[in-house]
């Protein structure tokens, strides 16, 4: 959605995925599972591959989100995954990422692409509740703007998209 806000344009979730995987960004453990989106390689990643800024943030407070969400932009953040049933008491913040994508009135706007239902996807929640769920931590994305490639830049250097396997 991000891609998509700055300009139109958007890779596709495999190639998302399989760039943010051969930049470390998601690691397989010993047991097969994966780790969550690990922040500091996907910023570079989305940065290098995409031309997106983005930034770590970990130790962000509500304020900080809103801060960013009012200079236009949109943030990863991390919430407990029970915010796809926010009638529920959280057990415990963080673990799960949305995107917030801005705020109206005293309400964050948000999009979760895991959630159960259409309104669970598109959601937008009092600042209160959605900080209930919130872990404090998130990485912004500024889809104002686009960074230039620089001859360094495009230099073998940068995370790519896919690696051959052969």
């Amino acid at each position: 959605m991000a891609f998509l806000h700055r300009d139109g344009r958007a890779p596709d979730m495999f190639t998302l995925l399989t760039g943010a995987r051969n930049a470390g960004a998601y690691v397989r453990e010993a047991d097969g599972t994966v780790k969550g989106l690990i922040y500091a390689p996907f910023v570079e990643y989305t940065a290098h591959t995409h031309r997106l800024p983005a930034a770590v943030h970990g130790d962000l407070g509500l304020d900080g989100l809103v801060a960013l969400l009012d200079t236009g932009h949109m943030v990863m953040a991390s919430v407990s995954k029970e915010i796809r049933r926010p009638e529920h008491k959280p057990e415990r913040r963080g673990g799960h990422l949305v995107l917030a994508i801005g705020r109206r009135g005293g309400e964050i706007l948000f999009r979760n692409p895991s959630g159960h239902t259409d309104a669970a996807r598109k959601p937008s929640m009092p600042l209160d509740r959605f900080g209930a769920f919130f872990g404090g931590r998130g990485l912004s994305l500024d889809t104002r703007r686009t960074i230039r490639r620089t001859p360094d830049q495009s230099a073998g250097r940068r995370p790519v998209a896919s690696r051959p396997t052969t």
